[in-house]
């Protein structure tokens, strides 16, 4: 190929590369108009999303408080009228720094009033910032009265100057909803409840033990299971107390097997003839002579019942037969068998124990 035609292959070559880079360049700039369209179109729509929400806000609040805007002008324009007129007022008194006195006059009137409301949302009492408002009130309403010309404007001006902040407690600060019937039973309950369980909580603490380690330091040991309060010599004690329909708490196995040895050990020192001798005749409790087993799992368990009442006080260190029957409400030939079992003989009778 000679020079002449490498030359007009080369200006080929380079017309197609500028023809190619000027598509480039438009399908470039078209790309960008139609970016900046797009960009254009979402702004919009995002500031028509805006005013439509900020409209929507506007009427749903203006719904929501008609009632209140309809008194807007009787609050607004008593305020105006007479914190105007204290401003004169303070700057005929203490000279040009007393345009400052409404902010005391109104200004702690109006604090308070627009506390009251907003306590209420917040579920805070208000008790304290209604006597607040009607204090401030009062005091409004006697500076305006002394500034009255007459005893006729200063009634007008003391007037002007509460009617605005008494409109505005009428219409905003209402009372708090009446509970139903209900609702305050229900609320009675539950402090009677809390007052139960705070009166348990007491008792199991006067009977706590104490567990002491080995640094002097004491952990306060609670037994468990089912009480109920008693009082006696004014004072609230816990009982083991059972529930009908609620499975009692049986006994250790270990404490049922030891206290089952130790009746039946008894039974078998007794001698046979003296198996009566402690029961009165006419009330039926004479025992049987023989203990069947399951007899005496029960006694055990009662055993077990009664010395714990009688190391908590709530029997004496030597209970009568009756006694225990009160307390155990059990058969008689049962309360007969814990009775022996503890004293070694029968009810009210003077015979010596039999030890194993």
């Amino acid at each position: 190929m000679s020079w002449a035609e490498e030359r007009r292959a080369d200006r080929v070559t380079a017309a197609e590369q500028r023809r190619a880079d000027e598509v480039l360049r438009f399908e470039q700039r078209r790309a960008d108009r139609a970016a900046a369209v797009e960009q254009r179109r979402a702004e919009k729509d995002a500031a028509r999303a805006r005013r439509a929400a900020l409209v929507a806000a506007v009427a749903g609040w203006l719904r929501g408080h008609t009632l209140d805007l309809l008194f807007v002008p009787v609050i607004v324009v008593p305020a105006v009228l007479a914190w105007t007129a204290m401003a004169a007022y303070g700057r005929e008194v203490f000279g040009p720094v007393g345009v400052l006195l409404p902010l005391f006059s109104e200004g702690a009137m109006w604090c308070f009033a627009f506390a009251v409301p907003m306590a209420q949302r917040a579920g805070r009492p208000t008790g304290w910032l209604h006597c607040g408002t009607w204090v401030f009130a009062a005091v409004a309403g006697g500076l305006n009265y002394v500034h009255g010309a007459t005893v006729a404007h200063g009634v007008v001006m003391a007037l002007v100057s509460v009617g605005g902040v008494v409109v505005h407690q009428l219409v905003t600060a209402a009372p708090a909803r009446r509970r139903s019937r209900a609702e305050r039973d229900a609320a009675r309950l539950e402090r009677q409840a809390a007052r139960r369980v705070l009166a348990v909580r007491r008792a199991a603490l006067r009977q706590a033990v104490a567990e002491l380690a080995a640094d002097g330091t004491a952990t306060l040991v609670h037994r468990p299971g089912t009480v109920a309060l008693r009082r006696r010599a004014g004072r609230t004690r816990l009982v083991p107390a059972t529930v009908p329909g609620l499975p009692v708490a049986p006994v250790a196995d270990g404490l049922g097997d030891e206290l089952a040895a130790e009746v039946a050990a008894f039974l078998a020192a007794v001698p046979a003839d003296a198996g009566n001798a402690g029961n009165r005749p006419g009330k039926a409790e004479t025992s049987p002579e023989g203990v069947p087993a399951e007899a005496a799992g029960k006694v055990a368990e009662h055993l077990s019942r009664v010395r714990a009442a009688i190391a908590d006080g709530r029997l004496p260190a030597a209970p009568s037969q009756a006694a225990v029957r009160r307390f155990l409400r059990c058969r008689a030939e049962h309360a007969a068998l814990v009775h022996r079992a503890l004293t070694g003989r029968g009810d009210d009778d003077s015979h010596p124990a039999v030890t194993a």
